[in-house]
C-alpha cells in the first residue's frame, strides 16, 4: 500500500483510534476498541497458520485475551502497545493449548518448533493486512452455501453475536448458529488451507465479502443493540476494510471503489445523526455544517474512480444518492428529482422493499405529499414503534406520527 494510501486509510478512520486514545486509562473503553481493531487480524493471522480444524480454539483464544486485557490492564495498567500485548498473549495461549494436546497425542516433539516459529512469524504486521484479506475468502469459499458464508464471516472477522448477525440477515439467532456450525464443519472436511488464495477464488468470491462489509457498516449505522442506536466503531472496521479491498491490487475495481465511497459517504454524517440527548434526528433537523467535508471529498474521490469502467452495481446506485444528499447545503435545496432516479436504478438493480420505500419517500419530497393518506400512515407508525429496536428510533418515529 503506497504512501498516500496508508494516509487516506488513517484519515479514513481516525474517529474511534482517537476516542480511545482520548479514554486514557479507561480499560473497558480500550478494549472495547481493539477488540474491533485487532479481533478479526488476530483470528485471521492465527487460523492460517494453524488451520482451519483449529478456528475455534482460535476464537477462543482471542475472546480470552480481550478478557484477560480488561482484568490485566484495569490493575497493573494499560501497556505501552496495547495491540502487542494482546497478539502475545492469544498466540501463548494457543500455543500452549496445542502443545498440551501434541503431549496428549504422543506427538513427535519437533511441534513445538514448528508452531513457535509459526507464532513468531505472526509478528510481522506487514502481513496482517494480507491474512485479513484472505480470510474474508475463506469465508465465502464455496463449499460454503450462500446463505452461510455471510453468517461466518460476521462471526469470524467482526465479532458478530448471533442476535447480532439474526438482525443484520432477518432470520433468527438457532438459524444463525446452525448456519455458522455447518459452515466451519464443511470447510474442515474440504481441508481448505487459509494460506492458499489464487486470484481466480478472489474474483469468484468478491462479491460475497463485499456484502460482508456492508452490513458491517449497516450494524454500526443503525444498531441492534437497544439502547446504542449508532456503533462508530463497527462503521470504522466496515470502512477499513472496503479500503482494504478497493486497494489491494486483486480486489481494486469498479465495485470496490463504489462500496469505500458509499460507506464514506455515510460515515460522513455520523455525528449529525443524533442530538446531545441521544435523540435521532430526520434528515431535515441535522446540522450540515457538522457533515465530515474531509471524508465527502475522500468520498467524492473513489466515486470518481467507480465510474471509470466496469459494471454499475448497486453500491454506484447507493452511493449516487447518498453523494446528492451530501452536496445539498439544505433540504431544500436538494435534487429530489435526482434522488428519485438513483432509486429508480437501485430498485432495477437490487429489488428490495426496503428500496422501494427509500424511492417513495424520494417520490414524496419531489412531488408533495398531498396525494399522502394519512390514516394508513398512522398505523404504519404505530406499528414501527412496536417493531423499533432502539429507544432512539422509537422516540424519532413518535415525532413523526405528532408531525401528521
Amino acid at each position: 500500500m503506497s504512501d498516500q494510501s496508508k494516509r487516506t486509510a488513517a484519515d479514513a478512520t481516525s474517529d474511534v483510534a482517537d476516542s480511545a486514545t482520548d479514554s486514557g486509562s479507561n480499560p473497558q473503553q480500550l478494549v472495547d476498541h481493539f477488540f474491533r481493531h485487532e479481533y478479526a487480524q488476530l483470528v485471521a493471522s492465527l487460523t492460517k497458520r494453524l488451520g482451519i480444524r483449529h478456528w475455534e480454539l482460535v476464537e477462543d483464544v482471542v475472546q480470552t485475551a480481550l478478557q484477560r486485557a480488561l482484568s490485566h490492564w484495569a490493575l497493573h495498567g494499560i501497556p505501552e502497545n496495547p495491540a502487542g500485548w494482546l497478539r502475545r498473549v492469544a498466540f501463548n495461549q494457543a500455543l500452549d493449548v496445542l502443545r498440551r494436546e501434541a503431549r496428549q497425542q504422543q506427538l513427535d516433539d519437533s511441534i513445538n518448533g514448528q508452531l513457535q516459529n509459526a507464532i513468531d512469524h505472526e509478528f510481522r504486521d506487514d502481513e496482517l493486512q494480507d491474512d485479513l484479506l484472505r480470510m474474508m475468502f475463506v469465508c465465502c469459499d464455496p463449499e460454503v452455501p450462500p446463505e452461510s458464508q455471510i453468517a461466518l464471516a460476521l462471526r469470524t472477522l467482526c465479532g458478530f453475536g448471533h442476535h447480532e448477525i439474526a438482525r443484520a440477515l432477518l432470520t433468527t439467532d438457532a438459524s444463525i448458529a446452525k448456519r455458522i456450525s455447518r459452515a466451519r464443519q464443511r470447510l474442515h472436511d474440504a481441508e481448505i488451507d487459509p494460506s492458499v488464495m489464487q486470484p481466480g477464488d478472489v474474483q469468484q468470491r468478491l462479491s460475497h465479502v463485499q456484502s460482508v462489509v456492508y452490513l458491517l457498516f449497516n450494524e454500526g449505522y443503525s444498531s441492534s443493540i437497544s439502547d446504542r442506536l449508532i456503533r462508530e466503531e463497527l462503521c470504522e472496521e466496515a470502512v477499513r476494510l472496503a479500503l482494504v479491498l478497493a486497494e489491494h491490487p486483486l480486489t481494486a475495481g469498479s465495485e470496490s471503489a463504489a462500496l469505500l465511497a458509499l460507506l464514506l459517504f455515510h460515515a460522513a454524517r455520523l455525528d449529525a445523526r443524533m442530538d446531545d440527548s441521544g435523540a435521532m434526528l430526520l434528515l431535515k433537523e441535522q446540522d450540515r455544517s457538522s457533515w465530515d467535508q474531509r471524508l465527502i471529498a475522500e468520498a467524492l474521490g473513489w466515486f470518481r474512480r467507480a465510474g471509470q469502467g466496469g459494471a454499475v452495481t448497486r453500491y454506484h446506485a447507493e452511493a449516487w444518492i447518498a453523494a446528492e444528499h451530501c452536496r445539498a447545503s439544505s433540504m431544500e435545496e436538494t435534487d429530489w428529482e435526482r434522488i428519485a432516479k438513483g432509486y429508480d436504478l437501485l430498485c432495477s438493480l437490487a429489488p428490495s422493499p426496503v428500496h422501494e420505500l427509500n424511492r417513495a419517500i424520494a417520490i414524496g419530497h419531489r412531488d408533495g405529499p398531498q396525494t399522502g393518506d394519512l390514516e394508513t400512515a398512522r398505523a404504519a407508525l404505530d406499528q414501527a414503534w412496536h417493531l423499533a429496536p432502539t429507544q432512539a428510533e422509537k422516540e424519532l418515529i413518535c415525532r413523526k406520527r405528532d408531525a401528521l
